[in-house]
């Protein structure tokens, strides 16, 4: 079965210390330039796994993504909506 997730951009000090948000979740891209780490955690422990994620020393903030709370239907040029994708 598969689990509902959802995205957060994590700023960090170091990239060396973001090897450590690998045990929160799915580590998912890193920018070495920007410094951030965007990773996957379960729905279900997505408020613990913030607070603990942002009392990391290395930590700068903590941002969530949006896409679960986005509607994925569109209307077509004639105004008629479509299915979801």
């Amino acid at each position: 079965m598969i689990k509902e997730r959802i995205g957060l951009i994590v700023y960090v000090n170091a990239m060396k210390a973001s090897r450590q948000l690998r045990r929160f979740g799915n580590v998912y891209f890193t920018s070495k330039r920007e410094k951030y780490v965007f990773l996957y955690v379960d729905l279900e422990q997505y408020e613990r796994s913030v607070e603990t994620i942002a009392a990391l020393p290395f930590v700068e903030s903590v941002l969530r993504s949006e896409r679960p709370f986005i509607t994925e239907t569109y209307a077509n040029k004639k105004g008629k909506m479509q299915e979801e994708v």
